[in-house]
């Protein structure tokens, strides 16, 4: 083999491999990374990086920028737009993209809570508790409304019992005792009690 022919062989090698890192100035890398949490009833998760936008409109737990970049080359992937009863933030997601960071950014996305609650008639004595699960709540005799303590994040199953009657009373629920919590304060739980 002569000297030319070695020095072709040796440039086409390093050329492929230039080529294959996207040091050929071409891109080889997408930004990429997981998301936690994404509710699938709700709008569009909008995420950017630079002026690329990706909207992603069905639950899923990763995302990847379509265009590729080349090594070196600055990103940061920010949340333009959360989910309608949800609040997502970027970890991890400002670099300079190679390798080991090109699939690093993570999307954390928190179903927003609202209160659960409704309204009472006749009730005359205490000890009436309400339970959603271990959420409770304890109204007061001559109480016309009640909300449970903790708040319900929109989306989850609720479904309302009555835990303890009032003394020397009955309550029953009437309406709207369970389903799916809206993206907003559910308040139209009907309690009645003789």
């Amino acid at each position: 083999m002569n000297s030319l022919t070695s020095r072709c062989g040796a440039a086409l090698l390093i050329a492929s491999a230039l080529a294959a890192c996207g040091g050929s100035g071409g891109g080889s890398l997408p930004v990429s990374g997981t998301i936690n949490g994404m509710n699938g009833t709700r709008t569009a998760l909008v995420l950017t990086n630079g002026g690329k936008r990706l909207e992603l409109t069905t639950p899923v737990s990763s995302f990847s920028f379509p265009d590729l970049l080349a090594p070196d080359t600055e990103f940061e992937v920010k949340v333009e737009k959360s989910p309608n009863g949800q609040q997502c933030t970027a970890s991890n997601n400002k670099n300079k993209i190679n390798y080991y960071t090109y699939s690093t950014t993570v999307i954390n996305c928190i179903t927003d809570p609202y209160p659960l609650g409704g309204t009472i008639t006749g009730l005359t004595s205490n000890g009436l508790v309400l339970a959603n699960g271990s959420n409770t709540a304890a109204p007061l005799a001559g109480a016309t409304k009640f909300t449970f303590v903790s708040q319900v994040p929109n989306g989850a199953l609720f479904g309302v019992t009555v835990l303890s009657q009032p003394a020397g009373q009955t309550c029953i629920l009437t309406a709207n005792a369970s389903g799916i919590m809206p993206v907003g304060a559910k308040e139209d739980i009907a309690v009645s009690c003789k």
